[in-house]
Parts: structure tokens; sequence; C-alpha cells
């Protein structure tokens, strides 16, 4: 796919993602069967983390481990079930995804052994994190 046709399927994501208030995130209207990806993914099932503050994450890495798709709720950013789809790679045991489509907020999750951290950090320097471990 050459590039400007893959920023042309991105372009709606990309809307949705700069629609978010430069406070707490909403959940979209875009089920996360639309949000765009190219990246290869096995049928196994998410690995689900329990975050410390009550927050879930189901998270799911591509074959290539270039890429994730997260399915989160964050009581405290008001997401029940958001999609979000991060770009990053694996060194050594450590995985380290990032999504920065969004002027407003970043988006950064890492993984190593069965626990991962949840941050994100907007543009008016507010910034949320959550420490997760899988299956808790």
């Amino acid at each position: 796919m050459n590039t400007l046709t893959k920023l042309a399927t991105a372009l709606p994501t990309l809307a949705l993602l700069s629609a978010c208030a430069t406070t707490a995130p909403t959940t979209p209207n875009t089920p996360a069967s639309e949000n765009v990806t190219d990246a290869a993914y096995d049928r196994m099932a998410p690995a689900p983390y329990t975050c410390t503050d009550g927050s879930t994450i189901n998270a799911k890495q591509s074959i290539n481990k270039k890429q994730v798709m997260l399915n989160a709720t964050l009581p405290k950013v008001n997401w029940a079930n958001q999609p979000i789809i991060l770009n990053g790679a694996v060194q050594g045991d450590t995985a380290s995804y990032v999504n920065e489509s969004n002027p407003e907020v970043i988006y950064a999750w890492h993984m190593k052994g069965d626990k991962g951290i949840l941050a994100m950090k907007w543009a008016d320097g507010k910034a949320y994190q959550v420490n997760c471990q899988v299956g808790r």
C-alpha cells in the first residue's frame, strides 16, 4: 500500500483522535473493527491486564511485534472498551509502543514479562499512568 493510500485510509481515525478534548479523552463512536491497521495478528485471545486503579486492558501484539492493539477500560479518563493502536518494537524482553497521531495527547504502552504500563500525556501537561499485570 503506498503512503498516499495509507494516509487516506487513516484520515477517519486521525480525525477521530483529533476530536478528543484536552481534558480526559472520551470513547469514539468507531468500533474497534474499523480501526486502521496493516499489521497481521494471530487468532489468539489478547492478554488481559488488570491495573492498580481498577482499569483493565486487553493487549494483543502483531505477529511481527511492531504494533499492539489495546482495548482499554480506564475509569479515571472515562474510557470504556476504548480501542487504540500503537506502533513500536520489542528490544530484548521489553516491548515499547507509542501513538503520537493526535497532537493533543501521546499514548505509550510498555510490556515486560507479565507487567504493563500505560501512560498518556496531554499537550497541556496533564498526565495519566497506570501499572498493570496479566490476570491479577
